[in-house]
Parts: structure tokens; C-alpha cells; sequence
């Protein structure tokens, strides 16, 4: 052993996910193992100042299983700013080890990015960079799964789909795309008519270049405890704190889908042991609990301890500050071929309690019921049939 270095010292450096920074310095010629006591290992082949394993530890590697590594590309923030803070957790959950690559243009000391310490306690390696660089996209190191939460033009998604590529080992590139392709209204599912906006042309890219190891999730509308793009949900709550109408689309009875951050990660995690399902697959990415416009002006009402909600009705298709599309037939996703094809059991979160629970804390803890509230959107003079939605 070296200077200093007991031998259980030395065996945790050589089998534990303390040696050194974790999987934090693996590089392209490192490999990540489970340990057989559970920990995971990163063994630097020729890294200078790297320990020796003593013979005993040399015989153990005889009984390691080289694990599966996720390498997550995360975009510097918006609607889907949230999503690789907690993939990452659904993924070592599942036994992966993760590499989060994120866009060095995220605020660090804004969430969810001031919360990534968190990732790194859990085995998490965390590296910002600059995600057209093809040598920061390579520094993850060859990996087994790709998710990709930041490509918006085949462009960006070469130079992720150069990792897959390179990787001996891979099954799977997870395309995090968008629900707002969809040109149809109502409860859409997979097969509906698309616009051929970028990232439909990244979806097409992935079938011609990896076909049967791709597949693409279409997310709606998020919110969660981290994010960074509050305005869908705090549209509501600005307006019912300060008592101010709510004016919806037509009947507010249309359906929609508002899905908790944590739901689409772990409905991106289910590919893992699913990749032969998935490959070649869209699928919708969203709650299978839908709720409608009235009932969400009646969650915020209830959060801030009112007793109705003031809704009123524009004209179906009018443009307004509504957060959500204004058409009468509503805009939502359906799930059941996520349910079917990769086993995911559904949402464990509803918008519902959340807004009156935890988002409307939030919401009062951030100051958004103080100040002026701009409503010259809101096209008031336009609405008509006020109405007092019990909550």
C-alpha cells in the first residue's frame, strides 16, 4: 500500500464510490464498475499517481459486472429545465452510474442548477460545458444510455449522437422532444399530425442513424418544486390572490395535462430494461391524470384559503395571457402507450392537490401576490358570464 494508505483505505479507493471524486474524473479510458460489496468503482487505466490493487482486490475483479452508464445532456433551463435534476435521481435509483452534462449558459444559483450539490452526494458526476463542443460531449466517457434533454435542430443532436456512436456497449438515445408539434386538438396521441418543426427533424435524424436504439418523448406542460418557468400555474395564483378574474377559454371544461417534474423523469427512466420496446418509438410524456382550466382556478383559489374561484369565459381561439391554448377542444396527451410498451405505472403526483399545497407555498414564499399584476392581456372587457367556481 502506499504511504499513508491502510489497506481498507486502499480497497475503498480502489472498489468504493469515494475513490476520489466518484465518477466525477472518469474519462473515455476509465471504466465504471459495481463493486461486489455494492460500490462502484472507477478504474483509471495508466492515470499517473493511480494506487495499485493489492492481489486480493486484482482476484475480485473477476466477480464485477461493468455497469450500465447514463449520460444526461441538459439544456441551460426553461420548461424543461427541471428534468435532468431529477432523471439523475431516478437513474441511480436504478443502479445506473450518471454523467449530467450541463449547459454552461444555466444560472448556477438559480434552480434547479444551485441544487445540483445534491446529485453529487448521490454519485452523480456533474459537468458544465459549452454542448456543441464535441470534446466536452466525448470527456462523458463511452456510456450505455443517452438522454438527450437539449437538442432543437438535427445539428445539436450530431454531436450527441457522435457519443452513442463511439460507444461500444450502447442500447438507447432518449430524445426529450416536444408535445407542441402536434398540430391536432384535444387528447392527442402519438399518431396525430405534427408541424416538421426542429426537433421532429431530430426525431427523424435518430431513425435514419441509429435505428431500433432510439426514442423520443414528447413532455407537455411541467411544473415542479425546482423549476425555473413558474408561469403556467402562477397564472392562477397571481389572479386569485389579488382577486382579480380569471378569465379561461370558452367553458374551462376543456382537458389538459400539467405533469410533475418527478412523473416525467421516471416515465424517461422506464426505457432502461425496456430498450428493445422502446427502440424506434414516440411516446407521448405526461400525466394520466388530466384536469380542466376551471378546476385549476379552483386548486389556486383553495390554496390561498379562498372560498370560489372568479372565472370568466372568453371566446374559444381568442388570444389572451392565458397560459395554456385557447382552443375549445383543449390540448392534452395521452399516455397509455408509454403504460402499455414500457411498463410505467403512472403518474404519482396531481396537479390539483399540488397547486393548493406545496406550488402555492412557494408561489406566497416568493412574493407573488405583491406588486401591480399586469391584466391588460387578459382581455377582461372581452369576458363574459362570471362565475363563482366553489372550491
Amino acid at each position: 500500500a502506499s504511504a499513508g494508505v491502510g489497506e481498507e483505505d486502499q480497497d475503498r479507493r480502489c472498489l468504493d464510490n469515494d475513490a476520489d471524486d466518484g465518477f466525477g474524473s472518469a474519462k473515455n479510458d476509465d471504466a465504471v464498475w459495481l463493486a461486489p460489496r455494492g460500490g462502484v468503482a472507477v478504474v483509471r487505466r495508466g492515470a499517473a499517481g493511480a494506487l495499485a490493487c493489492t492481489p486480493q482486490q486484482q482476484q475480485q475483479k473477476h466477480h464485477v459486472i461493468k455497469m450500465n452508464h447514463a449520460v444526461i445532456v441538459q439544456n441551460k433551463g426553461g420548461g424543461h429545465g427541471e428534468i435532468g435534476y431529477h432523471l439523475s435521481q431516478q437513474l441511480r435509483n436504478k443502479g445506473l452510474a450518471v454523467t449530467l452534462l450541463q449547459d454552461k449558459a444555466a444560472k448556477a444559483t438559480a434552480l434547479p442548477f444551485s441544487k445540483y450539490f445534491d446529485l453529487q452526494k448521490q454519485g452523480v458526476r456533474v459537468e458544465w460545458g459549452a454542448l456543441d463542443d464535441p470534446s466536452f460531449i466525448q470527456s462523458a466517457g463511452a456510456c450505455t444510455h443517452v438522454f438527450d434533454n437539449n437538442s432543437k435542430s438535427p445539428e445539436d443532436a450530431e454531436v450527441v449522437l457522435s457519443l452513442a456512436k463511439s460507444s461500444p456497449d450502447f442500447r438507447s438515445y432518449a430524445f426529450v422532444s416536444s408535445a407542441g408539434m402536434y398540430t391536432s386538438k384535444g387528447l392527442l396521441t402519438e399518431t396525430d399530425p405534427v408541424k416538421e418543426s426542429g426537433q421532429r427533424q431530430v426525431e427523424l435524424l435518430l431513425a435514419r442513424e441509429l435505428p431500433g436504439k432510439w426514442c423520443s418523448f414528447r413532455p407537455q406542460y411541467i411544473y415542479g418544486p425546482l423549476t425555473n418557468k413558474r408561469s403556467y400555474l402562477d397564472w392562477f395564483l397571481a389572479r386569485s390572490s389579488r382577486n382579480i378574474c380569471m378569465a379561461v377559454p370558452g367553458d374551462g371544461e376543456q382537458p389538459v395535462s400539467v405533469t410533475h417534474c418527478e412523473d416525467v423523469a421516471a416515465l424517461l427512466a422506464s426505457v432502461v430494461g425496456k430498450e428493445t420496446e422502446a427502440g424506434g418509438e414516440i411516446f407521448n410524456c405526461g400525466t394520466d391524470k388530466l384536469t380542466t382550466y376551471k378546476k385549476l382556478a379552483a386548486a389556486a383559489a383553495r390554496g390561498l384559503g379562498k372560498a370560489n374561484a372568479l372565472v370568466a369565459s372568453l371566446e374559444a381561439g381568442t388570444k389572451s395571457s392565458f397560459p395554456f391554448r385557447p382552443n375549445a377542444e383543449g390540448f392534452a396527451v395521452d399516455v397509455e402507450k408509454a403504460k402499455s410498451k414500457l411498463g410505467w405505472p403512472g403518474a404519482t403526483h396531481d396537479v390539483l392537490a399540488d397547486l393548493s399545497g406545496f406550488y402555492t407555498r412557494d408561489f406566497l414564499d416568493l412574493g407573488g401576490d405583491a406588486g401591480e399584476l399586469d391584466t391588460s392581456k387578459d382581455l377582461l372587457a372581452s369576458a363574459s358570464g362570471l362565475d363563482y367556481v366553489s372550491v
